[in-house]
């Protein structure tokens, strides 16, 4: 375990290169200009990492773990019981990730536009194929552009939500998505021009 003084002294870097990130691209982010915001000379930081790389990945490899344990507990089977329950828990348990680490998303999601790291999607991919026998075409559609289609569509909800200050609860962007996933936004929107034109 972790003293608190290292603690301390990781949460500080964090922090300073959260905030430079805030004003700069990654790649215009310099050592000094970390240990300055976070008031330590770089050998304390190079006690922790070996450069703004390691500490770019360490950060995102964290986040990444978090989101692999939780996914592992969540009952995939449950999308046979229940799809509209298993649907809107998985994306919770997600959001809820995303909640933890706000600091993170902001900053990739706002001032770098990053969209969500790749690895993050393919994680969430992954642990359903993993758990669910999906074929190679669902309908006419094959499973790739399916999976990518999803994807993206999720993304943006989640980024559209973290730049209005994640004001909604993590269960009412999941029955936003749920909705729109399993009903299509061209349904959706077909549904409510029928409606008007009823009344």
């Amino acid at each position: 375990m972790e003293d608190r003084r290292v603690r301390k002294t990781k949460e500080s870097i964090k922090n300073a290169y959260f905030n430079l990130l805030t004003e700069k691209p990654f790649k215009d982010i310099t050592i000094n200009q970390i240990t300055e915001k976070a008031d330590i000379n770089r050998g304390t930081f190079y006690l922790h990492y070996l450069d703004k790389f390691d500490l770019r990945d360490q950060l995102e490899g964290e986040i990444m773990a978090e989101l692999e344990e939780t996914l592992s507990q969540h009952d995939h089977q449950q999308v046979f019981r229940d799809p509209e329950k298993y649907s809107t828990q998985l994306i919770a348990v997600i959001l809820q990730v995303i909640i933890n680490h706000k600091d993170f998303f902001s900053v990739t999601l706002i001032h770098q536009d990053l969209g969500l790291p790749q690895l993050f999607s393919r994680i969430v991919r992954k642990h359903i194929q993993d758990n669910i026998n999906l074929p190679d075409k669902l309908d006419i559609v094959p499973i790739e552009y399916y999976f990518a289609f999803i994807v993206n569509a999720q993304t943006g909800l989640i980024k559209e939500w973290v730049k209005n200050g994640m004001k909604e609860s993590k269960e009412d962007i999941a029955k936003y998505a749920f909705a729109m996933a399993y009903n299509g936004p061209l349904k959706l929107m077909h549904e409510y021009l029928k409606e008007e034109q009823t009344e």
